[in-house]
């Protein structure tokens, strides 16, 4: 699976951490039709297609032990919601299957965010399923 994303913006952070992550692209919302469809052929093709950081010509598309650094940060409850955010669950719902108030989760969420340097649930998700492996965590 290649992972692709539409975006109205994305920060150097979150572009590292998607292309570290194994993302084959990021595609802006303001692109042309031909621009979106040329890129998604190019990525079908095997070829990563993320834009550059601002103020750089170009971006590493390897694979880094970063992630994985800051994913050994985790606590075991942040990797459980991290994966029920892969799943693409509600704060809300993640909070009833794990038996704990909403606010708990977003409490959690923050931390998950800090120290993974990530700021959405997206690139969250993308994590998750990118580190997962088979059979899951």
């Amino acid at each position: 699976m290649r992972f692709v994303f539409l975006a109205t913006s994305i920060e150097d952070r979150d572009l590292a951490m998607l292309a570290a992550a194994g993302a084959y692209g990021v595609i802006l919302h303001d692109e042309e039709p031909e621009t979106l469809i040329q890129t998604l052929r190019q990525v079908a093709d095997g070829q990563k297609m993320l834009p550059p950081p601002s103020g750089e010509e170009a971006i590493s598309c390897s694979q880094t032990a970063m992630p994985e650094k800051y994913l050994a940060m985790l606590t075991e409850r942040e990797r459980q919601i991290m994966n029920l955010v892969s799943e693409g669950l509600s704060n809300k719902e993640i909070g009833r299957r794990l038996k704990v108030a909403d606010g708990t989760i977003k409490v959690h969420l923050h931390h998950i965010f800090r120290k993974l340097e990530i700021s959405n649930r997206t690139v969250l998700a993308t994590l998750a399923v990118s580190y997962a492996g088979p059979g899951g965590t």
